[in-house]
């Protein structure tokens, strides 16, 4: 199963506050430097569009976070309850 498959699954009521613990993942992490310029200015381009919490604003939130700190990523989408995902994540 592809990502944009497994992102389709996470319920529509959990996007905003995926994105914003998602954000507060990757705004706070040490591990800056591990995210490639061209993620960070996608992110900042769908930040400024207000559109993280979409479908594919969701996917690259996902792909920075892995990025620099998978297991807090990991246990978000636990902690939501997305099991598939998060394990999907623990694989990758």
């Amino acid at each position: 199963m592809s990502m944009e498959e497994l992102i389709r699954r996470i319920p529509v009521s959990l996007w905003n506050i995926a994105s914003e613990r998602l954000i507060d993942i990757v705004l706070n992490s040490p591990q800056g430097s591990r995210m490639s310029s061209d993620l960070a200015k996608t992110i900042l381009f769908y930040w400024q569009r207000d559109q993280l919490a979409t479908e594919i604003g969701l996917q690259k939130l996902i792909e920075a976070a892995m990025t620099l700190e998978p297991e807090k990523t990991v246990s978000l989408m636990e902690e939501f309850g997305l099991w598939e995902l998060a394990t999907v994540l623990t694989r990758r």
